[in-house]
């Protein structure tokens, strides 16, 4: 009986675990993800014959004997972010083809003797990764003898923590002949002096800095000499001055190197950095491919310092994000177009985040830029696209720092001669608000522009020597009504993909501004977050090529008919709009691009309704071959008596929630067809048995109302009021109009009325004489005490049947800058919500001179 309950146990985990850990096949190996099932120990039961295993983000404390001993054929082992703090010695003793091994963000004290006895199994290693094991328990204070890594004569690669006094002289580096990567993270050195990593192979091309947070009280020259085939020197965050930091240059000048990236490089209190030519007496002898100087706090720069380079045509890549400092200001201009002449092969520029402080300032991806399989999904998605895809979406909009502003108005751009990139995002400047031309040369080659959130009053006219072939186009965040008068500007005419965020395009599309028309080409599409509440049905009518269009974050109640003309329309983003439903004629028109190609559909955090009007959508959307931004079509939706559920429980119970919906209808339609037998019945039997009594007091009072109108006589066609705020467009366009060409007399207190005499006495004669009344209501009108009484005089004449028509104008202003006052005689008011065309002078014409409106 024991036997059997525990075959039953063995069984049961067995399938649990199996059940829970994914099985992935690339090719001809198995990778077992385990990932996020807050497991505390290895699971078993997995395939013995998998190559890869990720335990990552779990709650595994210990790793114990055997853990492993039947995976033989496991290459790849991760283990991160757990809570690892004890690993027997013979754990590892199985792994005769590991080769990568990553265990960062654990409790491993890589110090210990256990952990090097662990470790000298594994000969085949390649990539060792132990970053971020040192927590706040651990004594670093004193020297820190690392692990033996001589047995590992493969690696190459190796991440792990720097302690404030290393010791690697018993760690056999000298026998890694193939390691040529280090990255230090968690760094706690003390100093950066000669002899600090004397004891590393020479035979390392890459060392990276990440986050040392220690007082580095010394920093000399010598510290990377020990690497004399360095090519990528990376130091993030980095607690040094910037001027330290170029300083360890030294070694290299008159060599080539593939990257200097200097990110983050200040102290821990900040100060203004000025570059001097002293500062970069060693960069400027050294040829390097790409060069990022970012967020060091740069103020400025000497003459012949930060662009006197004697080898610029080494230059591929330069990044001087995060600063705040001009380029182009003053004596600088001629020195960076002499650089931007002899810089002939760079391919990618990037001046964003400058002249202010900037917080989550984000860069482009490098490594994704220079590799040419890239390209299309660069020019289509951005260049902080990362080498695996992706979900990861973010709202940025980036916090500002007070800071120095500079002042620009260079009209000539000269570009290196390959540019490919140019990336100016976040730029803060000044441009005069007359006409600008730039003339920008040699722009044949340039194909993306970061234009985003500049602060300018006018976009310029930009001319070339060649045509513009520029496939990425980002504006977003500059206001786009600065384009409302423009019909074609020749550097947006063959951008594929225009990112139009933040835009305000929900103003700029209410003045008519056709600004789509200015990229013909686009193929791709982003306007959110612009506040839209509506497209017009033209607003694409020239862009037939866009297959992707992006209108998630605004303010549409219904998915705009402009997108219906769109022939290759594959993609649609409406998420996070006010949708309550789609409609069949959206739904048909869906249909039917799906079964001419793939359709993708984002609708993910609108107000969709599941009630009986509904009912056909949530059938719909669990029928189509439309692709949902929710592969299981679970959004969230508001029934109908206002509760909150979800579309894939609707539809699941759709009997039960949409069952009564018919009943409902005939229901309603009977009692309406009573109602409505008694509204016509009722009334038509009390006229016919009262038909002779009606027809005379119809007749005493239409008579009795035309012979006192016939007797009264009207000084003035109209009354006006208004504010003080009113004043100038009343003299200037309502006379003009209304007096002029219209013929009609209006009284105005400013002009009319006598002086000497009682305001009161004059507002009340005025009004009595007056044929109409007329308000221009606007949000200061309430504050004149005059304007009370006015009323008051105004419905007394009402009453009277003196007055004939009162009119109101709502002018920019909204309708609850109405006077409460006016409410009881609302019913013989209109109002009119004023439009600066000729809308709004139709609009009151036609209730002046007509007797309904």
């Amino acid at each position: 009986m024991p036997s059997l309950a525990y075959l039953i146990l063995l069984l049961i985990t067995f399938t649990v675990y199996a059940h829970k850990c994914r099985m992935v096949r690339h090719g001809d190996q198995t990778i077992a993800d385990c990932t996020r099932l807050k497991l505390h120990d290895v699971p078993t039961g997995l395939p013995l014959d998998i190559s890869g295993l990720d335990l990552s983000f779990n709650q595994i404390s210990k790793i114990k004997n055997n853990t492993f001993e039947s995976f033989y054929n496991l290459t790849t082992l991760k283990m991160d972010f757990n809570n690892i703090d004890t690993i027997d010695g013979y754990v590892f003793q199985s792994f005769k083809r590991l080769r990568w091994l990553s265990m960062r963000h654990n409790h491993i004290n890589i110090f210990s003797k256990i952990f090097d006895i662990a470790l000298k199994p594994l000969l085949g290693l390649q990539h060792l990764d132990i970053r971020y094991n040192i927590n706040k328990t651990m004594d670093i204070s004193k020297p820190m003898v690392y692990p033996y890594f001589g047995n590992h004569s493969f690696l190459t690669d190796l991440y792990m923590d720097i302690v404030e006094y290393p010791v690697f002289y018993f760690s056999g580096f000298k026998t890694l002949s193939k390691l040529n990567t280090i990255k230090f993270a968690q760094c706690y050195l003390n100093q950066m002096s000669n002899d600090t990593l004397v004891d590393l192979p020479s035979n390392i091309t890459a060392i990276y800095f990440h986050q040392c947070v220690g007082k580095l009280s010394i920093v000399e020259a010598d510290f990377l000499k020990p690497f004399p085939l360095l090519q990528i020197l990376n130091m993030d965050r980095v607690a040094i001055q910037l001027g330290d930091a170029l300083k360890l240059l030294y070694p290299f000048t008159h060599t080539k190197m593939t990257s200097i990236i200097f990110k983050q490089i200040s102290p821990h209190v900040p100060k203004p950095v000025f570059i001097t030519r002293v500062m970069t007496q060693y960069l400027m002898h050294i040829c390097v491919k790409t060069l990022v100087l970012a967020e060091c706090e740069i103020v400025g720069y000497e003459k012949k310092s930060l662009l006197a380079f004697k080898f610029p045509e080494c230059l591929e890549n330069v990044v001087f994000s995060g600063n705040r400092f001009s380029l182009a200001l003053g004596p600088h201009l001629r020195e960076l177009i002499v650089l931007m002449s002899k810089a002939i092969n760079v391919k990618f520029f990037d001046l964003s985040y400058n002249a202010i402080n900037f917080n989550n300032i984000e860069y482009c991806n490098l490594d994704v830029l220079n590799n040419p399989s890239y390209a299309k999904e660069v020019y289509s998605k951005g260049c902080q696209i990362k080498p695996t895809a992706t979900n990861e979406y973010k709202d940025y909009r980036p916090i500002l720092e007070k800071g120095q502003m500079v002042d620009e108005t260079k009209f000539q751009i000269y570009l290196p001669v390959n540019l490919t990139f140019l990336r100016v995002s976040h730029y803060m400047t000044s441009y005069r608000q007359t006409g600008q031309k730039l003339f920008v040369a040699n722009s044949s080659k340039l194909r993306y522009v970061d234009f985003s959130y500049w602060q300018i009053k006018q976009f310029p006219e930009i001319y070339s020597d060649a045509p513009f072939n520029v496939k990425y186009m980002d504006i977003s965040g500059l206001n786009a009504s600065i384009l409302i008068h423009e019909t074609s500007i020749p550097v947006f005419q063959n951008v594929q993909t225009a990112i139009l965020k933040n835009a305000m395009l929900g103003l700029t599309i209410g003045k008519n501004g056709k600004v789509f028309q200015l990229f013909p080409a686009v193929e791709k599409l982003d306007i959110s977050y612009n506040n839209l509440w509506y497209l017009d049905e033209d607003a694409f009518e020239t862009n037939s090529n866009l297959s992707n269009v992006n209108i998630a974050h605004n303010l549409l109640q219904a998915i705009p008919i402009a997108v219906i003309n769109l022939p290759f329309l594959s993609k649609l983003d409406i998420s996070y709009n006010r949708l309550q439903t789609i409609n069949k004629t959206f739904r048909d028109w869906m249909d039917e691009k799906s079964s001419e190609g793939i359709f993708y559909l984002s609708i993910e955090g609108n107000s969709l309704k599941c009630t009986c009007d509904t009912s056909d959508v949530i059938r719909w959307l669990f029928s189509t071959n439309v692709f949902f931004d929710r592969v299981n079509k679970n959004f969230s939706c508001t029934l109908a008596n206002g509760s909150e559920s979800n579309t894939v429980d609707v539809y699941r119970r759709f009997h039960e929630h949409f069952s009564n919906c018919n009943n409902k209808t005939w229901l309603r339609l009977g009692i309406g067809l009573l109602v409505a037998f008694v509204i016509f019945t009722v009334p038509l039997a009390v006229i016919f048995n009262f038909r002779w009594k009606i027809t005379f007091w119809i007749y005493r009072k239409f008579k009795r109302v035309v012979e006192h109108k016939l007797k009264r006589k009207f000084d003035y066609d109209i009354y006006l009021s208004y504010a003080d705020d009113r004043f100038q467009w009343v003299q200037c366009d309502f006379l003009q109009r209304v007096e002029t060409l219209w013929h009609m007399k209006v009284c105005v207190e400013d002009r009319d009325f006598q002086i000497g005499v009682s305001k009161a006495d004059e507002i009340a004669n005025a009004i009595a004489c007056s044929k109409h009344a007329v308000f221009i209501m606007s949000e200061s009108y309430k504050d004149n005490e005059w304007n009370k009484f006015v009323i008051e005089r105004v419905k007394f004449e009402k009453c009277r049947n003196y007055l004939q028509k009162i009119i109101i104008l709502v002018k920019d202003a909204t309708s609850s800058c109405v006077p409460p006052e006016l409410d009881d005689i609302l019913k013989n008011v209109t109002i009119i919500d004023w439009d600066d065309n000729e809308t709004g002078w139709d609009k009151l014409r036609m209730s002046l001179f007509t007797d309904s409106f």
